[in-house]
């Protein structure tokens, strides 16, 4: 057995990982091709949309949204936690979204690219495993088991839901068919693309990068590397779920590593045991 799958057998759930050298070309594949729930990875996907829009000058980053309480949502950020009239601009919005998860930033960027403009972008990039039909409004409300649409299911409600613990796991926000997906070869692939400016012009390959190295949430890829190892990364977790993609700057050169966990029966050392799987994809490369 190797160190990798050693340490994916301390995961106690469902793991799969992409890694691709990206000078070199060499690959590890473990359940890299299953569909896995994407959590806030979603914002992956949505922050190379975004830039694709603005290299097809259909939106101006530095174009400001007022914020108001009719925007709240559940789960990570700070907008939510502060008072009504900010006027942030899209650029700060697609900041907030990736070093801090912001999901009130999410939603707004997420309906300004539009829902069906960014799946046919991911079929047109094929990356037919990776479907983002739900907001993260709609995922978290899913999850508490309330239903987004309906207005006496209040955002104050899916906060005192999620408090209590309360997950419905009946709801689409587990269902692979409904839910946010993609597949770890798919994340991996996103990213490479990226990198290798395949998907952007220049500046906004340039842009979208520094934003994923911006990454504030560094308790997974990250984790165990040497100090100083540059990663651009996102992390994403729900209960039973927990995510981490992104690119590390390794010595040897940079390499793609997506690491998707479904199922997860028990936290409790959760991201340690994900970082050491990062640990071991790292040793891997830098042992030749």
């Amino acid at each position: 057995m190797s160190t990798i799958d050693e340490a994916i057998a301390r995961v106690k759930g469902v793991v799969g990982v992409a890694v691709k050298h990206l000078e070199t070309g060499r690959g590890i594949g473990i359940r890299a091709d299953e569909t896995f729930f994407t959590a806030s990875t979603l914002k992956v996907p949505l922050l190379v949309e975004l830039y694709r829009q603005v290299d097809a000058g259909r939106i101006d980053l530095s174009r400001r949204v007022e914020f108001t309480k009719d925007l709240l949502v559940s789960g990570s950020g700070v907008l939510r936690y502060l008072g009504e009239g900010l006027r942030p601009t899209l650029q700060d919005l697609a900041m907030l979204m990736t070093i801090v998860s912001d999901n009130v930033a999410t939603d707004v960027l997420y309906e300004l690219v539009g829902r069906e403009r960014l799946n046919e972008s991911m079929l047109e990039l094929g990356l037919t495993k990776t479907r983002i039909p739900m907001s993260t409004r709609e995922l978290l409300f899913s999850i508490v088991g309330l239903d987004p649409n309906n207005p006496q299911h209040t955002f104050e409600e899916a906060l005192r839901r999620r408090d209590e613990g309360h997950v419905d796991l009946e709801g689409d926000a587990y269902s692979e068919e409904r839910s946010d997906v993609s597949a770890p070869a798919e994340m991996s692939r996103l990213l490479e693309m990226v990198y290798l400016g395949e998907v952007l012009s220049e500046s906004s390959t340039e842009a979208a990068l520094h934003i994923l190295k911006s990454q504030k949430l560094n308790t997974v890829i990250p984790y165990y590397l040497p100090e100083g190892t540059v990663v651009a990364h996102k992390t994403g977790g729900v209960p039973g779920v927990r995510c981490d993609v992104g690119i590390v700057y390794g010595p040897t050169g940079p390499y793609t590593v997506a690491l998707m966990a479904k199922g997860i029966e028990d936290r409790t050392d959760l991201d340690p045991s994900l970082a050491k799987v990062s640990r071991a994809v790292y040793d891997e490369f830098e042992s030749g």
